[in-house]
Order: structure tokens, then C-alpha cells, then sequence
């Protein structure tokens, strides 16, 4: 009988330590799932966030004076609120201090694809108009704005490049390339500007 109780222990031990491996692993897959679950919830979240993109090109119109008109359409799933934007215009030799820094504040909601219109004033280069030929500038855009749904504050900066005027006609407006970028970036660093 000592052999038969013996031959049973061992049974049971064998039996308990199979149970504790299985039990293991599933809580290892349970943590797996939990893991993949939460991780797939962030990436639907992020992907649902507002975020900020062209209606149309940026252009540069001629009014009284010469502005800067941006139409920028929220694209993402959820609203903006608290859409605050600063504005930056300086010439592309960065040489001379900006002709405009500008903030502009949207109190209203920005659901989802709706628009928003940003109107910049050049006046600063309204003297260079009436010569017919304007040099290039930069624009650069920083909105700042928040996603009620998730609590969080979001960031976009945008570099743009206005190729100016020749001969009075408006030359054409397109985003910045990353070596200008890096120099916009020293620019401003020199010039203690804040973004």
C-alpha cells in the first residue's frame, strides 16, 4: 500500500504542476490580450484625435493690402476647442526681424470637417507692393488646440514659403523644405523668438 500511495502522490504532484503550468499560461495570455487590447484602444484614440489640415493651398490675395489666407479643415474624428494659433512672417533672406507676429484665438468648436479660415494682415511689406516685386517669405503657423473627448492638448506647426511678387504678379505658395526648415528653426533661435 506504501507503493500505491507513493505512485498517488506523485500523480498528484504531476497533476498540480501541470495545473499550475496551464493556469500560467493563461494568465500570460490573458496579460498578452489586456496588453493588445489597450494598445489597439491608444492607436484608435490617437487616429480619432482632431487634427488640422488644407481646405486649399495657402495663398497670398491682394486686397487693400496683401494677406495671407490659409483655409485649414479638421480632418479627424473628434472636435477642437480651444483653437489658438501664432503666426510668424519674415523675410527668407533672415536678415531682418519679422514684419508680423500675430496670435489669433477660436472660441467656437471645431467639429469634424469643418473649416476654419486664417487671415494673416501683410501690411509690413505693403510699401514693397506698390514696386511690383516683393522678395520671398516665410510663414510659419503654430495652432495649438485640444480634444474634449480625450482631454488632450495637441500641436501642429506648419513652415510655408511665399515665393513673393514679380513684376506685380502674386508668385505661387508651398510648404517649406526641411533644409529651410533647420534654417527657419536657427532663425529664430538667433532672434529669441518663441514659438
Amino acid at each position: 500500500m506504501c507503493k500505491l500511495s507513493k505512485k498517488k502522490n506523485k500523480l498528484v504532484s504531476y497533476s498540480n504542476m501541470i495545473a499550475t503550468v496551464g493556469t500560467a499560461i493563461l494568465a500570460v495570455t490573458a496579460l498578452i490580450t489586456v496588453y493588445i487590447t489597450v494598445s489597439a484602444w491608444n492607436e484608435e484614440r490617437e487616429a480619432n484625435r482632431p487634427y488640422f489640415t488644407f481646405k486649399d493651398s495657402p495663398e497670398v490675395v491682394l486686397r487693400e493690402s496683401p494677406e495671407f489666407e490659409m483655409v485649414f479643415t479638421n480632418v479627424g474624428e473628434h472636435p477642437a476647442v480651444s483653437l489658438w494659433s501664432k503666426s510668424i512672417v519674415f523675410q527668407s533672406g533672415l536678415k531682418e526681424k519679422p514684419v508680423t507676429i500675430d496670435e489669433y484665438a477660436l472660441v467656437n468648436d471645431i467639429p469634424k470637417n469643418a473649416s476654419a479660415t486664417l487671415l494673416i494682415s501683410l501690411e509690413g511689406i505693403n510699401k514693397q507692393k506698390t514696386l511690383k516685386d516683393v522678395p520671398p517669405y516665410f510663414f510659419v503657423i503654430v495652432l495649438r488646440y485640444e480634444d474634449p473627448i480625450i482631454n488632450e492638448s495637441f500641436e501642429q506647426t506648419l513652415y510655408i514659403k511665399w515665393n513673393g511678387m514679380k513684376g506685380g504678379e502674386i508668385l505661387t505658395t508651398n510648404h517649406a523644405e526641411e533644409a529651410e526648415k533647420e534654417q527657419i528653426i536657427q532663425y529664430f533661435k538667433q532672434n529669441r523668438i518663441n514659438l
